[in-house]
């Protein structure tokens, strides 16, 4: 008999434990053949907490990061808490370059005593993501959409955007952004969502949404969904709007 099975029946075997974390580790255990197999599953998920030492224990695991398991990761989760800010110092900048294949992205950013959180590290960080969901609390317009910006492929965006800044002066309309073919989510926040939706319409490459979920928090709401959805209104299949309003208009679901 064979002393080992064919390759890719090993790997059927792994892909089949995609969901059960404690037998991949066993695997890289068993034999190092299997390491680069399991890590596809093992690294697809990644969440990174200022108050977490993941991070600092990921630079000292992988300091080399061509041969990290970054470039297997799929969704990345980033969450800066408002206590502290720089959780993507500039002596990670390698290392977050290294995950270059993740398709979504979920940032949490926050400001503290003044201090603004450095979304430009971000800027690009995956030439192939698909999906960003953002929530801030006040950071810049001109920084939010920068980052959504750089991304070319980017479809699906959901925004939540707290304590919104006054009107950003620093904001120049793009010269060039994602064509955003996917879903819209702009969640419930302070100070309505015309800000939000007035920076959106502004996009040179216009909207293209299939997905439209709003909330309505203000008068003012009502008029940027109308917006919205005359913007995308070749492309919209679904809309769905949460009244916040004291019993004024029912809830909307088209």
């Amino acid at each position: 008999m064979p002393r080992s099975l064919p390759p890719e029946i090993l790997d059927f075997i792994v892909d089949h434990l995609r969901d059960e974390p404690a037998t991949l580790k066993t695997c890289c255990l068993a034999s190092k053949s299997w390491i680069h197999r399991t890590r596809k599953h093992l690294f697809a998920h990644v969440e990174f907490c200022a108050t977490d030492p993941r991070v600092e224990s990921w630079v000292e695991t992988f300091p080399d990061p061509t041969n990290s398991p970054a470039h297997h990761t799929r969704t990345l989760s980033i969450v800066y808490p408002v206590y502290y800010p720089h959780l993507i110092k500039a002596a990670h900048a390698d290392t977050l370059s290294s995950f270059c294949s993740v398709v979504h992205l979920h940032v949490n950013v926050s400001r503290w005593y003044g201090e603004r959180v450095p979304l430009v590290p971000l800027h690009g960080l995956s030439p192939v993501l698909r999906s960003l969901r953002l929530t801030s609390v006040a950071v810049p317009d001109s920084e939010i959409f920068g980052l959504i910006c750089s991304f070319p492929l980017l479809e699906d965006l959901a925004l939540r955007i707290i304590n919104p800044e006054p009107r950003d002066g620093r904001w120049t309309t793009p010269w060039t952004s994602p064509r955003l073919t996917g879903s819209l989510e702009l969640s419930k926040g302070m100070g309505g969502i015309q800000p939000t939706t007035r920076r959106l319409l502004d996009l040179p490459n216009g909207l293209h949404f299939t997905t439209i979920t709003v909330p309505w928090l203000c008068e003012q709401d009502i008029t940027s969904t109308t917006d919205l959805v005359s913007r995308c209104l070749e492309t919209v299949q679904s809309l769905k709007v949460t009244n916040h309003f004291p019993r004024t208009f029912p809830l909307v679901s088209v």
